[in-house]
C-alpha cells in the first residue's frame, strides 16, 4: 500500500511560536480498525502552547505534531471497518498523542464519533477538547449540583466558555471573570460578569453572595490567584484547578508553586476541598464509552443550538505559528481553530 504525501506542522524544538513549521509527510493507508481522515479543522489549546514552550517529564518529545482535537472527512478505511464510510464527517480526540495539525491523519475508529448533519467542522472542532474537559470536571471532579453557585475564571476563553455554557445548562448560578471585551459574552451565556482588570474579584464575589460560592474553576493558576480564588468559597466549597495559563507569563515554576498553594488551602480548617481532576490524557482513553457517548451528546446539543461555542479566530493550519502567537497574547473570546483550505 503506497503512502500519500500530505503536509503537517512539526515542532522540532521547544520555544516560541516560530518553532512551528509546515513540512511534507507521508500518511499511510489505514490498517485494521483504522480510518484515514482529511482534516478540515483542528483546535488550538493552552495545552498545545504549554508543551511547545516548555519541557515536562513524560510529555511529548520533539519532534512532534501538535493537535489534540480534529474534525474531518473519512477518505480511506481499514479492511474490517464497518462503523464509518468514505465521505463521512467525524470528530475525535488524540488523547495526548497530537497529530491534529495535519492535512491528513490515521486514527483508530474507537476514538471517533460521527458529526451530526449540518454541523460545520469549525464549530464541531471547538467542542471536542474544551467541552469534554468541562463536562468531566463538572460531573466527576466538582460533582456540581443544580442550584449551586460557581465562579469560572477566564470565562471567555476556550475552556472557560465551555464551563460557562455547561454550568448554565446544568442549572448552576454562574459568575465569570473576564475583561471588558468579554462582559457581553459572559452575560449572554447566563453568567454575571466580573471584570478582573477593574474589580477585585474577591470583594466583588463577597458583595454578590451571602456566604461565598460552592465552586471555583480556576484555569489561570499561580499561588496568588489560587489563594484569592479560595477566599471566594464558602465553608465546604471546592477549588478546582483546571489549567496553568499563567505559565505563559511566569514560566514553569508556577506549576509546583500552584500545587503547594493548593495543598495549603486544603489543610486550612475551613472545610474547603481541592479535588483533583482525572487526567484528560488518560481518562477518556480508559473510558471509551463515556468519551464517545459524551462527545456525541455534546455535538448533538451543538447541532440543535443548545450549545454555541464561540470561535475567536479561524487560521489556516499552515499558519499555526500565528494562531499560537494570537492565543498566547490572550484577550480572545472563544476558541482558535485551524482550518485546511478546501
Amino acid at each position: 500500500m503506497i503512502p500519500i504525501k500530505f503536509h503537517h506542522i512539526v515542532v522540532q524544538r521547544r520555544g516560541s511560536p516560530d518553532v512551528l513549521s509546515w513540512k511534507p509527510v507521508e500518511v499511510r493507508t489505514p490498517g485494521a480498525g483504522e480510518v484515514r481522515i482529511r482534516v478540515e479543522a483542528a483546535g488550538v489549546s493552552g495545552y498545545d502552547l504549554m508543551i511547545r514552550g516548555h519541557w515536562f517529564l513524560g510529555f511529548t518529545k520533539t519532534p512532534y505534531t501538535p493537535g489534540e482535537d480534529l474534525v474531518g472527512i473519512v477518505d480511506a478505511i481499514g479492511p474490517d471497518v464497518t462503523s464509518f464510510s468514505i465521505g463521512q464527517r467525524v470528530a475525535g480526540w488524540t488523547f495526548g498523542h497530537g497529530g491534529g495539525y495535519s492535512e491528513a491523519i490515521v486514527r483508530p475508529v474507537e476514538t471517533l464519533v460521527p458529526v451530526p448533519d449540518g454541523l460545520d467542522p469549525v464549530t464541531a472542532a471547538a467542542i471536542v477538547t474544551n467541552y469534554l474537559t468541562a463536562s468531566l470536571t463538572l460531573g466527576k471532579t466538582a460533582k456540581a449540583q443544580r442550584g449551586e453557585s460557581v465562579l469560572v475564571h477566564g470565562a471567555a476563553g476556550g475552556l472557560g466558555s465551555a464551563l460557562l455554557q455547561l454550568s448554565s445548562l446544568a442549572g448552576l448560578n454562574v459568575y465569570g471573570t473576564g475583561s471588558a471585551k468579554s462582559t457581553k459574552f459572559i452575560s449572554e451565556n447566563g453568567a454575571i460578569p466580573v471584570n478582573y482588570r477593574t474589580e477585585n474579584f474577591v470583594r466583588r464575589i463577597s458583595a454578590l453572595t451571602d456566604d461565598g460560592l460552592d465552586i471555583v474553576f480556576d484555569v489561570i493558576g499561580g499561588p496568588r490567584q489560587l489563594w484569592r480564588s479560595s477566599r471566594c468559597l464558602k465553608r465546604g466549597g471546592r477549588l478546582v484547578m483546571l489549567g496553568m495559563t499563567s505559565i505563559n507569563k511566569n514560566g514553569a515554576a508556577v506549576i509546583p508553586l500552584s500545587l503547594i498553594t493548593a495543598g495549603l488551602v486544603a489543610l486550612f480548617p475551613n472545610g474547603i476541598r481541592v479535588p483533583m481532576s482525572p487526567s484528560m490524557l488518560s481518562y477518556p482513553a480508559e473510558n471509551l464509552d463515556w468519551y464517545r457517548n459524551t462527545l456525541s451528546d455534546l455535538l448533538e446539543k451543538t447541532a440543535t443550538g443548545c450549545l454555541k461555542p464561540a470561535i475567536a479566530a479561524e487560521v489556516p493550519i499552515a499558519q499555526a505559528s500565528e494562531a499560537h502567537a494570537m492565543l498566547g497574547e490572550g484577550g480572545l473570546v472563544g476558541k482558535v481553530v485551524l482550518t485546511n483550505p478546501t
